[in-house]
């Protein structure tokens, strides 16, 4: 199998607002356990880049202004990556990257080219706890020297594959999302916070997004009572 792993840094952090300064791509075969193609480039923009991006990623305007690529890399590099690939994948990849990915293509009146993505912020088995992309990866026994450069976050979800079946992931992948509701009683809740359920204050609930297919074993291996509901995770987002 072949993965597109891509990863953009942005001018801010609001979808359709926000543009992108960075793209990081790398084309990686399965069967050959090795990268066929890495890409990094940064993006020319007529927005400002906020001083909070700057002091994460290192990246200016005025490095964006001088090195920057125009809107022809889209066509010329990203989707061919895309295209070229079976699958693409990334970290928070279908809530941040895929609608600026989406965004980028609107302006520039070009279509995303159709791949499942998968998404190993979300689609990783259960068991597995999930937080901050350097922080997985630590707990996989991989390090990430430059965090928040594009393509170095893109090798990193690339580590992280080497470690899952990419069947196993594409399936989990195409399973839906659902969110569960902790049915405990308030005196159980640091049992709640244990098992990674969230808060949220304007619904005044407990919940955790899930994998479909994960529902009966989570259920089984937790000490207080969960209900599926009707919202997204989008919907519950603090």
């Amino acid at each position: 199998m072949i993965f597109c792993s891509l990863d953009f840094e942005t001018t801010g952090l609001k979808i359709g607002t926000d543009q992108p300064i960075e793209f990081g791509g790398v084309l990686y075969s399965t069967n050959q356990k090795r990268i066929l193609e890495a890409s990094s480039v940064l993006l020319q923009t007529d927005r400002d880049v906020n001083s909070e991006i700057t002091e994460v990623t290192g990246i200016t305007k005025a490095a964006v202004d001088k090195f920057g690529y125009d809107s022809d890399i889209y066509t010329n590099l990203v989707v061919p990556m895309i295209e070229a690939a079976d699958a693409v994948i990334g970290y928070n990849v279908r809530r941040f990257d895929y609608w600026v990915l989406k965004d980028w293509a609107e302006r520039i009146g070009q279509p995303v080219p159709e791949k499942p993505w998968i998404d190993f912020f979300y689609d990783m088995p259960w068991q597995v706890p999930t937080g901050k992309l350097g922080h997985v990866l630590a707990d996989h026994g991989f390090l990430n020297y430059f965090p928040h450069s594009a393509l170095a976050d893109a090798l990193g979800v690339v580590l992280l594959s080497t470690k899952y079946d990419p069947d196993l992931m594409l399936n989990r992948a195409l399973s839906p999302t659902v969110v569960l509701q902790s049915q405990a009683a308030r005196h159980e809740n640091d049992l709640v916070k244990k098992a990674k359920f969230r808060w949220n204050p304007g619904r005044k609930i407990w919940w955790k997004p899930v994998k479909e297919q994960d529902i009966s074993e989570i259920s089984k291996s937790l000490p207080f009572p969960i209900a599926v509901t009707n919202y997204s995770p989008d919907e519950l987002e603090n």
